[in-house]
């Protein structure tokens, strides 16, 4: 009897095995979105803002809160446990730890394979999307084995992956000494250029599309939402384009699209929460884009939210119990680094040369005083501040990694975020988990990751990829 029911276990187990093989399917298209330096508390700061009547209709909540599937993701660099933006993208591109400032390549410098180009391999059709430059880190990971100071070469190497849809600000380095344009050797690959909306519409039914910005002078990002014009291109319209063109590749098994919502990670080096906000609600509708998708097409897709790193070191409230005041968010009017050069330009000009104008400025443009209360030791404060850069005509300035900050606006802003009720601990990355999110075909398969080694391993084992 004990013989018989062992062998009846064991020929359950085969037959569950043998279904679990049978019934597993391999998605046709894959989503993999990353929001750069987007924390738990990025995410729960966008979702209490929402959560005051600040969204568009029907969108209530951040999508992806709702996938079925949450962890939490490990970080570190192979060398640091505080990780830069070209590790984690490797480390999310290929699945292997690296050291700071490596690019798609391994400690010791070997080239590393990305889960894009073993797709592209596969015959899938391949997208990347990022509000920042096309060959900063993040994308640059999945398709670039560099040192990261090699712009050029980075560049270069995005021509040459052959990807069908490359999509986000600009070329950081498109010059180099005795070299080519990349803007020719883009062309040169078979590569159209468009810039801009109306770029990408007249070109839309062309091959292989380098869609850029239309500001041909800056280098950087996309502007920030909170600064951007209406009209002008953002992450949600590359992202739609990216589908667009991606799925009319007929002759592709299925796609495969990196969408890097980078703008989160230049917001929260700063200390600039408003910002964050909105950059982290704008990458939220473009998931949001992918999922309208994923509805048509449910057994068939396969939704991956993360992030690469944690920037700012975010916290919800401060050292007691304050209220929160998620209001006071939409009275700053600009980022904080448009506010620092607008306030610049005016005290270069003599425009602030007394307390009072400098105070309209930075209430037009926060809500300080005119909306949100500051008591006289805030303001004394301030008017420190005022006079020791204005007056005095101190050279200081707040620097962060992307930006210098007036002192003035920069104090302005941290009293402000202050009043909505939360604090930052850093201008630089930190070690803490970031979230992870997945929902479609096969995504229960990423229910135990822990590291972002995991999340392309994943891919690959259910892509069938060695």
């Amino acid at each position: 009897m004990k013989t018989f029911t062992c062998k009846w276990l064991a020929t359950l187990a085969l037959l569950v095995l043998c279904s679990t093989s049978l019934s597993a399917k391999t998605p046709k298209y894959i989503f993999f979105c990353i929001g750069d330096g987007m924390s738990f508390s990025h995410v729960l700061a966008t979702q209490l803002y929402y959560e005051h009547g600040n969204y568009k209709a029907g969108n209530e909540s951040i999508a992806f809160l709702d996938f079925p599937v949450h962890s939490a993701v490990r970080t570190h660099a192979n060398n640091s446990l505080i990780t830069c933006s070209a590790a984690a993208a490797t480390a999310l591109a290929t699945g292997h730890k690296t050291n700071i400032d490596h690019v798609g390549i391994s400690p010791d410098k070997k080239p590393l394979t990305s889960i894009a180009k073993q797709l592209r391999d596969k015959g899938y059709a391949i997208g990347l999307v990022t509000s920042g430059q096309i060959d900063d880190a993040t994308p640059a990971a999945f398709y670039a084995s560099q040192m990261r100071k090699e712009a050029y070469l980075i560049g270069k190497e995005g021509a040459d992956s052959q990807f069908d849809f490359l999509a986000g600000s600009a070329l950081k380095q498109p010059y180099a000494p005795s070299q080519p344009s990349l803007y020719d050797y883009y062309r040169q690959q078979g590569y159209t250029i468009c810039r801009g909306i109306d770029g990408y519409n007249a070109n839309r039914a062309t091959g292989k599309m380098l869609l850029l910005d239309t500001d041909t002078a800056s280098r950087s990002w996309l502007p920030y939402a909170i600064d951007r014009e209406p009209e002008a291109m953002g992450l949600e319209f590359m992202v739609q384009a990216g589908i667009d063109k991606l799925y009319r590749e007929k002759g592709k098994k299925g796609f495969f699209m990196m969408i890097e919502g980078a703008s989160i990670d230049h917001a929260s080096h700063p200390d600039d929460l408003v910002t964050a906000i909105f950059e982290t609600a704008e990458f939220d509708r473009s998931v949001r884009i992918a999922y309208e998708f994923y509805k048509k097409h449910p057994d068939e897709t396969l939704i991956i939210v993360t992030a690469d790193h944690e920037t700012g070191g975010l916290t919800m409230g401060e050292t007691n119990m304050r209220p929160f005041y998620w209001e006071y968010v939409n009275y700053q009017t600009l980022s904080k680094e448009s506010l620092s050069d607008l306030f610049r330009s005016l005290k270069k000009n003599g425009q602030v040369d007394s307390w009072e104008k400098a105070r309209k400025v930075l209430a037009d443009h926060t809500g300080l005083w005119t909306k949100i209360p500051v008591n006289a030791g805030e303001e004394a404060a301030l008017m420190q501040c005022y006079y020791r850069t204005v007056i005095q005509k101190s050279k200081e300035q707040e620097v962060t990694l992307y930006a210098q900050t007036e002192p003035l606006v920069a104090q302005a802003i941290a009293l402000l975020d202050k009043k909505i009720g939360v604090a930052w601990s850093s201008t630089s990355h930190t070690g803490g988990f970031v979230p992870f999110y997945a929902i479609g075909c096969e995504a229960t398969r990423f229910a135990t990751v822990g590291n972002n080694t995991d999340i392309p391993q994943t891919i690959r084992k259910i892509m069938k990829i060695k």
